[in-house]
């Protein structure tokens, strides 16, 4: 087809939601401005989730979509349908996407092949039941336009002013030029929490023994979670506090490795160069943590007979059981002494 695509100015991409899955696609959007470097690339994502597209030079406009507010959404579709695009990638999937890339007017358009909206799309593409990584997924979207895509890894971009701000943000409330080892305990999904007990074991562990500040993040509703964490293991840490995503981006870039549940945060990290260590139960790492070993990125895990089974709930979590505080702790010693200790 790349013969047919001279003249290409204006792609739009969609991935609606959610926090990972959105940086998930953004080596898309790279091998995009690779094949179109004169076209110009508008990225549609549900707000608060479009920050994380903030400041990518790949990207000419962001749009915030929100999904709360009906009203708010018309002029988004009017100027869609105004744009005149030329590409549509709908990396998402859901009627309301399928809708909205149609209304692009896009003579081509690209999205899953699902019943009941495969009609809105010129090309559809069908994983064949094949056990792709998240990143290899969302390039197979690029084959009909005939590009080979390079895989390469998200990257979520700060700004001076942001990196600024994190760091006067971390001396306000007491963090030194220690090394500063991040750890995320919640998660969107109970079956997808390792336990807190354990996160309090392995704060303590990382100070007493490592000599390393621990910083816990945390979401809207993980705050008692980690309140609760840090007075029964008696942490000197900050107090758990909700950033918004691009001070949450810039605080993490700041750390030197990045410990987290299968969630939405532990995808930020591999995204500002952070080492990561991702904690998995029920969730699949082949798929969820396309990150390499080689840039001191490592996903903990025990192979059960019940291993990946893709629960989001479960009564017995034997897989979370299986993975120990040591096993963490070891891994987290490595990469710090590896990787050495960003101060």
């Amino acid at each position: 087809m790349r013969k047919s695509l001279n003249g290409i100015e204006k792609i739009f991409i969609t991935r609606l939601k959610f926090m990972g899955d959105v940086i998930l696609t953004l080596p898309v959007v790279h091998n995009l401005k690779r094949a179109f470097p004169d076209a110009s690339i508008t990225y549609l994502a549900a707000k608060p989730y479009h920050q994380l597209l903030f400041h990518n030079p790949d990207i000419d406009k962001v749009i915030g979509f929100d999904l709360e507010n009906i009203s708010q959404q018309f002029p988004v579709i009017s100027s869609l349908i105004k744009n005149k695009f030329d590409i549509a990638l709908d990396l998402f999937g859901n009627p309301r996407t399928a809708v909205l890339s149609y209304l692009t007017g896009a003579r081509i358009r690209i999205g899953g092949d699902f019943r009941g909206r495969r009609i809105f799309y010129t090309h559809r593409i069908n994983n064949n039941g094949l056990n792709l990584s998240s990143i290899d997924f969302h390039l197979n979207y690029l084959k009909p336009l005939g590009i080979e895509p390079e895989f390469t890894q998200p990257k979520i971009f700060i700004s001076s002013e942001e990196r600024l701000w994190a760091k006067e943000y971390l001396e306000k409330i007491k963090f030194n030029n220690k090394p500063i080892v991040g750890i995320h305990a919640g998660a969107t999904w109970p079956a997808k929490k390792w336990h807190a007990s354990r996160f309090g074991e392995l704060a303590r562990m990382l100070m007493e023994n490592l000599g390393v500040q621990v910083f816990f993040t945390a979401g809207p509703y993980d705050i008692d979670l980690v309140s609760k964490i840090i007075k029964d293991y008696s942490l000197d840490v900050n107090t758990p506090e909700v950033l918004n995503i691009r001070q949450l981006c810039s605080v993490i870039e700041r750390f030197s490795v990045f410990i987290s549940n299968d969630c939405g945060p532990m995808h930020i990290a591999p995204a500002v160069g952070v080492p990561t260590i991702g904690i998995f139960g029920p969730g699949r790492p082949d798929i969820w943590f396309p990150y390499s070993e080689e840039k001191g990125h490592r996903a903990i895990f025990k192979t059960l007979w019940c291993s990946r089974c893709g629960r989001d709930f479960c009564d017995d979590l034997k897989c979370m059981d299986a993975v120990s505080t040591e096993d963490v702790y070891n891994a987290a010693s490595e990469i710090l002494e590896k990787n050495g200790k960003k101060e």
